[in-house]
């Protein structure tokens, strides 16, 4: 399956040279793991900049007030906004030409999220499907019990997998043929992880007496099949760093959230904290790349972190990583 280049929920923004070069000058300055604010003053000093404290103030202020940046305490210099990250990281990096159809192996993969997260005081998650990578035949949909249909994903050795889903209020026999029908057209000759996503990405064409109920079938069956497993490493550091007082819901559906907004998209995509209600936490940023096996699409590797944290460092990292 080849994925999309990443170009959702993009800034878009026009910024003149100047306010370009101040405004990543400022982002570099935040972005080194301790998120002070960023003074003019401490732009102009900086090498290959031939400007003064008033030329930077200016192109800070005008950067303000396109959202980019705010002032957290009169004269305590700038910092950026959440937005601004997302638009600097968007703007500047090249992210749908980084780690671009990865497949690392699963040891590869857990060892990369406990070295960014040990090197950077960052939190990972990463899916981990175990479901059978055979293709599958076909599927029929059984009239189960009173309160379920059965669900059968038949390959072509006639394994099958069993999965009971609710039944919808409206059942009857002409739309579960319907449904099977559809199914059928969803899986036939994919694997049981591609036929998942498929699931969320032909949504539209399912009978239309089932799209009240179809994201609940589709969450059923992925939780039964086995193939929502993840591992998280490094949690502890956005407590610490953020000073959390709630508890925080990373996970399987944590990455279901990601994948439903980033769905089909290649390389690094950048999502916002407060973008992802499993999160709703402002100052954080995500990164996340989705690997393949054999060609075949996986899950999501996600990088959770602070705003101010050694983001370009991180971005390096993933460079490294054999294409």
């Amino acid at each position: 399956m080849k994925l999309a280049i990443d170009t959702h929920i993009k800034i878009n923004m026009k910024l003149n040279p100047r306010d370009e070069q101040i405004l990543c000058a400022v982002m570099r300055h935040y972005c080194n793991g301790d998120g002070q604010p960023v003074a003019s003053s401490k732009i102009a000093k900086q090498d290959g900049l031939a400007i003064c404290s008033a030329t930077v103030r200016n192109a800070m202020a005008r950067l303000e007030t396109k959202g980019l940046l705010y002032s957290p305490h009169t004269s305590a210099g700038r910092v950026p906004t959440d937005e601004g990250v997302k638009f600097w990281l968007q703007e500047f990096f090249p992210l749908a030409d980084v780690a671009v159809h990865w497949q690392p192996d699963q040891s590869a993969i857990v060892s990369f999220a406990h070295l960014l997260s040990q090197n950077f005081q960052v939190c990972c998650c990463v899916g981990l499907p175990q479901v059978s990578s055979k293709q599958m035949f076909r599927v029929e949909v059984l009239d189960f019990d009173r309160k379920n249909w059965l669900v059968l994903l038949i390959d072509r050795a006639g394994q099958s997998q069993n999965i009971c889903i609710d039944k919808p209020i409206d059942d009857t026999d002409a739309l579960r043929y319907q449904f099977a029908a559809w199914m059928n057209t969803v899986f036939s000759q994919q694997t049981l992880v591609e036929g998942l996503h498929r699931m969320r990405a032909m949504a539209y064409s399912a009978p239309p007496s089932c799209h009240h109920i179809l994201a609940q079938w589709t969450k059923q069956l992925s939780q039964q099949l086995g193939s929502d497993n993840a591992i998280v490493v490094g949690e502890r550091y956005l407590y610490n760093r953020l000073e959390l007082d709630k508890e925080i819901n990373l996970g399987v559906g944590f990455l279901d959230q990601v994948e439903d907004r980033l769905a089909f998209r290649d390389g690094i995509s950048v999502l916002l904290g407060e973008e992802l209600s499993m999160l709703g936490l402002n100052r954080v940023v995500v990164l996340s790349v989705p690997y393949f096996s054999k060609g075949e699409y996986q899950s999501r590797f996600c990088v959770i972190c602070p705003a101010d944290s050694k983001i370009e460092a991180i971005l390096a990292e993933f460079k490294k990583l054999p294409q």
